[in-house]
């Protein structure tokens, strides 16, 4: 059980007693914080993950709103590539009499289908684009999630360092306010000057405002955080979780394949798209020819039978034309560019990952520091306050005591944040969404 700092400087207050008394001031103090824990805990809501605000903020992204629709696009893309014709079949109608001329009754009708073909190579190259399409879809989705998974991380984690900030602050006015009745105690008793008394309030004033400024940071941090949930109105969260990712295969040493990445998967799937639209666009050398297939009923003179044909026509479009040259050109130039990109973000992704492993191997160190810092701070603050209860130390002394200790606890408790954020931000450069 992790003893208040208010509860430890009353332990420390009575070194003498025996073991038996401060097993029971520990009973005390345990019995007396389980009802409102248990009550805190069935008045609040259930605690929110990481995995879960993540999931939340997806569910609000506008590329999951138009991720169905796209799919669909790429489905039809990839039915018009497999289909046998070129361009969907056109009805072809005429008609022709002597009407204004001759009149003598001559009449021809002509109705038929007009197929258009594929250019040689044309259907293969179209249904590899359309399969590259559909891929650098999901790939770009993947790599949206991933950017998406940064932002909620970076909220989430200033959120809990400045819920931390205001939780510290608010243990420092509470010490700073027993403190000041201490004080005013031992100035009515003559122990104390006035002087001290005033010291002791200007402390307390002094916490207030540290106490107020975290509380602003809080509700900003929590503002910044909102956006990404889909929560109303501006009220805070239950209590979210601050426990850390798991990082056990991505130590330091250890290098994860770039090329799994979202940010490079979808370059690579960008690239092979650009590649494939360039080949086709290769093909299209010219407008598709059209196969025409249809009958034709004709009579030369008023009161003669109709006589009936079979048509068979193939129009083939001639030359090249500039509009098709362009597009290949800008295809090709949209991949080289993609391929350019490429390179740069496997180099990117490589070495991010790298100074993510660096960032939490540091923010380890420095938090088991900062655990040893706050243990001596805490056993010199009992020291001190021993020493001032007897008269042997001043009260500036004794609050500049209090100021290190608190302070030594403030950075390891923000240190246990910084290892938690380091962990998702290792986790954010090898590409992994939130668990």
């Amino acid at each position: 059980m992790r003893i208040p700092l208010l509860h430890r400087q009353l332990l420390a207050r009575w070194p003498g007693v025996g073991a038996v008394l401060r097993q029971a001031l520990l009973l005390l103090i345990a019995l007396n914080s389980a009802p409102a824990a248990r009550a805190e805990s069935a008045s609040s809501s259930p605690t929110m993950t990481l995995s879960q605000a993540f999931e939340q903020a997806w569910q609000r992204h506008p590329a999951f709103r138009a991720l169905a629709d796209r799919r669909a696009a790429g489905e039809a893309s990839r039915q018009a590539a497999h289909a046998w014709t070129a361009q969907p079949l056109s009805l072809d109608l005429r008609t022709q009499d002597d009407r204004v001329g001759s009149d003598r009754g001559a009449r021809e009708v002509e109705a038929g289908v007009v197929l258009p073909l594929w250019l040689p190579g044309q259907r293969h190259q179209a249904q590899q684009l359309a399969e590259g399409e559909s891929q650098a879809l999901e790939a770009r989705i993947g790599e949206a999630r991933l950017v998406l998974a940064g932002l909620v991380r970076d909220a989430w984690w200033a959120w809990h360092r400045a819920n931390v900030e205001l939780q510290l602050a608010q243990a420092r006015m509470d010490h700073a306010q027993a403190l000041l009745a201490d004080v005013r105690r031992r100035v009515q008793a003559g122990d104390l000057a006035r002087s001290d008394q005033h010291q002791a309030e200007g402390a307390l004033a002094s916490a207030e405002a540290s106490r107020a400024q975290a509380e602003s940071q809080r509700s900003q941090s929590w503002q910044a955080l909102a956006v990404w949930l889909a929560v109303q109105g501006v009220d805070e969260p239950g209590p979210l979780a601050p426990q850390a990712e798991a990082v056990d295969s991505l130590t330091e040493g250890s290098a994860p394949s770039t090329e799994a990445h979202p940010t490079v998967l979808a370059l690579g799937t960008q690239a092979m798209a650009s590649r494939r639209a360039a080949e086709l666009a290769a093909t299209q050398v010219r407008a598709n020819p059209e196969l025409s297939l249809g009958t034709v009923q004709s009579r030369d003179v008023r009161g003669e039978g109709y006589q009936r044909a079979l048509m068979l026509g193939l129009k083939v479009p001639l030359g090249s034309s500039p509009a098709q040259a362009a597009q290949a050109a800008r295809a090709r130039a949209d991949a080289s560019e993609i391929e350019a990109q490429l390179e740069l973000a496997r180099l990117q992704v490589a070495r991010g990952l790298s100074g993510a492993q660096t960032r939490l191997r540091l923010a380890r160190q420095q938090q088991d520091a900062t655990r040893k810092r706050a243990h001596l701070a805490q056993e010199n603050l009992a020291f001190f306050d021993k020493s001032f209860r007897l008269g042997e130390t001043d009260l500036p002394t004794r609050l500049r005591m209090a100021l290190e200790a608190q302070e030594a606890e403030r950075q390891d408790a923000l240190a246990r944040v910084d290892v938690s954020a380091a962990t998702s931000a290792l986790r954010q450069a090898a590409g992994l969404l939130p668990e």
